[in-house]
């Protein structure tokens, strides 16, 4: 039987058996294997690596925070990882490295760890996981009201019914690059990826340059709360919306 490039990729990752081994890029962290159905335990031995011990996420890696994601949210988007409706393309390796990570776990595992990490609590994005280079907040409120927050809500919390994740939490440069996924059709453009065809389908007709991606970014970090504020102030401050008086409500 012929082996998979994604095969080849979750074997390296996670040997046979679930064992621990060293990943094949060497400037990659050391993903281990475990048979725990804790979704703590699971979250600490495999995604802490790339995500960070309080689901922060990491530049470094290009990893997204993925603290308080919605456990909808994350059980669509491990079906995608494992059915091939996402992490198929090697140019996309954060994504492609996820798929092997989805194959490798049992869905009793994914089931835990997606638990675990729902109830974590939302890193908020500070300093550089904030800032949006050569942006314009004021002009990204625009596009946001027009073309993202019918699906992704007012403040950037996102909507079950649409299937739109929370864009709050989430690091600047993140949101970004995952834009320029869907417009590229690194993502998204796998059959059957419903709402991935749909962001493909956005940032190609609406999102005109780099410059107005950027923008919308900029003006989606403005949606997050303070960081050193309270989790009840946090919450009244995402409930409030944007910071500018014309946002819309």
């Amino acid at each position: 039987m012929k082996t998979t490039r994604l095969q080849l990729l979750t074997l390296m990752l996670f040997g046979i058996g679930g064992g621990g081994v060293f990943a094949a890029d060497p400037a990659a962290p050391v993903v281990a294997g475990t048979q725990s159905m804790d979704g703590k335990v699971i979250f600490q031995t495999v995604c802490a690596q790339c995500h960070g011990t309080a689901g922060e996420g990491k530049v470094e890696l290009k990893s997204p925070s993925i603290a308080a994601m919605p456990g909808w949210y994350m059980t669509t988007q491990f079906a995608n990882l494992r059915e091939g409706r996402r992490g198929q393309d090697a140019a996309d390796p954060q994504s492609f490295m996820m798929a092997a990570v989805a194959k490798a776990l049992q869905p009793e595992q994914i089931k835990a760890v997606i638990a675990h990490v729902e109830k974590m609590p939302m890193v908020v994005p500070m300093g550089k996981d904030r800032e949006v280079a050569d942006a314009k907040a004021e002009e990204g409120m625009r596009l946001f009201q027009e073309r993202c927050m019918e699906c992704h809500r007012y403040n950037g919390s996102g909507e079950m019914t649409f299937g739109s994740p929370p864009l709050i939490g989430r690091q600047g440069w993140y949101l970004a690059e995952q834009l320029r996924k869907f417009k590229t059709g690194k993502r998204g453009a796998m059959k059957n990826d419903v709402n991935g065809a749909k962001m493909v389908q956005i940032t190609n007709f609406f999102v005109e340059d780099d410059q107005m991606l950027r923008d919308v970014v900029a003006y989606i970090m403005t949606l997050n709360p303070d960081a050193k504020a309270s989790l009840e102030e946090q919450k009244r401050q995402i409930l409030e919306g944007s910071p500018f008086e014309s946002a819309g409500r």
